[in-house]
């Protein structure tokens, strides 16, 4: 880890702590899992399907759930990479709304992703587009855009 993170790690753990321990106690279920540190948050590629984020801890799938090859020119690869950088972002979510994460974004994206009609984007969603913004703001990589997943 990089002194550079040292703020963001703070933060996370003071004015982000509630979604942070949540994400401490899922990591500490996903222990066995595969790990790294990833600019200063913890992402773990989980087996599950379905990609989240509390406070510092990202946890990636192996596979986006309803992605579709013959729509889009990615490796299974990129697709995680980008879900990785989506993450991210959702990571910065919580350092800005603290908090109010949530109710802003956590509970709101949860009930998106139950109701929203196939062929529309996930990632089109107010918290989801935001999250795709500040993880390539802070990353310099390329997010999920508009994927239909």
């Amino acid at each position: 880890m990089k002194i550079k993170y040292l703020p963001y790690i703070i933060l996370q753990w003071t004015w982000g702590i509630i979604q942070t321990f949540a994400g401490l106690i899922m990591f500490l279920i996903s222990v066995r899992e595969k790990h790294t540190f990833y600019k200063g948050a913890i992402a773990t590629f989980w087996k599950r399907p379905f990609g989240i984020s509390l406070g510092m801890f990202i946890f990636i799938p192996p596979k986006a759930r309803f992605y579709n090859p013959d729509k889009y020119d990615l490796k299974a690869e990129e697709i995680r990479e980008r879900l990785l950088v989506h993450e991210y972002g959702h990571t910065y979510q919580s350092l800005i709304l603290g908090p109010l994460f949530i109710p802003v974004v956590g509970i709101p994206s949860v009930i998106w992703g139950m109701v929203k009609k196939p062929g529309q984007s996930y990632f089109s969603f107010y918290s989801e587009n935001w999250a795709n913004h500040l993880g390539e703001k802070f990353t310099g990589r390329k997010s999920m855009e508009n994927i239909d997943v």
